[in-house]
């Protein structure tokens, strides 16, 4: 295993305006914002730990990749570990082991690392061709599930306490992206973006029982609310989240957020739904139960991906930057930043 250094850090808060529809925040506003690092991915928060982890994977061919560690109330860097040999894009977390695993798309493999010593464990299949995109969690079993992007695609289960490859699930579908898990059923719902649909895989059988389809274009992202059985699904082609039965499938609401939706969060304790809508780079608060539109939310250029503190509601929010291949003094004010959207 290798031991990273931690590296202290500092940025400069850059402040963002927002306000919701027709000038009302409903309770959601963006508060601070700091820029990090380059090529910001996905982001976690993690409960016992009381932090925010954020994903850099740096230039590439730049050897410059960080995972952050950010103050979850001023966003300041306080820590930073290195991941030069292995970027990592997709994030996830284990509050009760305290180890956070990334996603590698760059060289296909996963990394384990232990937040208390900063050890890094890189794991890598045996198989050639491989795309790793999005990690899910079961603190129960201790397992990891990872998306495996292809035609067809597949799920790698991890064994979180060995941090080894434990098997793979064949034949989850064309291109399959996100995954949610119903640990109380043994279920992974997972988003097949290559056929829009959503498909139900059983962890016991190892099989897909199910699909139906997402109700819309795109489909990318998706969460599951275990209290009222519904799928919430970012639908990136449409711009849009779909709500659907998570037994049947049934269609119940479509909701329009905005350009590219792509990362979609809900926290069940406030009834609130974030969806960051890449392409128009906004974050929309919905209510999880009108499904009105609680805000629109103008966080910064490209919006990807979304964490909740489920104690406060507050949000965390991923922004990608623009970049122009003629001009590479260009520098996004308002890209690779971090953005607070707190909860009143």
């Amino acid at each position: 295993m290798k031991k990273s250094k931690l590296i202290r850090h500092s940025f400069a808060l850059i402040g963002l305006m927002a306000m919701g529809p027709m000038g009302a925040s409903f309770g959601q506003e963006v508060g601070n914002s700091a820029k990090i690092g380059k090529g910001l991915y996905e982001i976690v928060y993690s409960s016992s730990g009381n932090a925010v982890y954020v994903a850099a994977a740096g230039s590439r061919g730049g050897n410059n990749a960080q995972i952050y560690k950010l103050d979850p109330v001023t966003l300041q860097a306080i820590d930073s570990i290195a991941l030069t040999e292995n970027p990592g894009y997709g994030l996830g977390i284990n509050d009760k082991t305290q180890t956070l695993y990334t996603s590698n798309t760059r060289n296909n493999s996963v990394n384990a690392i232990d937040l208390k010593t900063g050890e890094v464990k890189t794991i890598v299949p045996t198989f050639e061709k491989s795309h790793t995109r999005e990690l899910i969690i079961d603190e129960k079993s201790n397992k990891i599930y990872v998306s495996d992007v292809g035609k067809p695609s597949k799920i790698w289960v991890i064994d979180g306490k060995t941090k080894m490859l434990e098997k793979v699930i064949e034949n989850t579908g064309q291109s399959t992206t996100g995954l949610a898990l119903d640990s109380k059923n043994n279920l992974i719902y997972l988003t097949n973006l290559g056929t829009s649909e959503v498909a139900v895989l059983d962890l016991k059988t190892e099989e897909i029982i199910r699909s139906f389809p997402s109700g819309a274009e795109g489909a990318v992202n998706i969460e599951f609310d275990a209290k009222t059985n519904r799928l919430f699904v970012a639908n990136q082609i449409t711009g849009a989240i779909t709500v659907l039965n998570a037994n049947s499938g049934e269609l119940l609401k479509t909701i329009p957020t905005g350009e590219g939706a792509l990362g979609v969060r809900f926290d069940p304790k406030h009834e609130r739904i974030f969806v960051a809508n890449r392409k128009a780079g906004t974050v929309t608060v919905l209510d999880s139960n009108s499904y009105e539109v609680l805000a629109d939310l103008n966080t910064g250029t490209y919006p990807n991906t979304v964490a909740v503190n489920p104690k406060t509601g507050t949000a965390y929010v991923t922004n990608k930057a623009q970049s122009k291949r003629d001009d590479p003094s260009f520098v996004d004010a308002k890209g690779d930043v971090v953005t607070l959207i707190s909860f009143e």
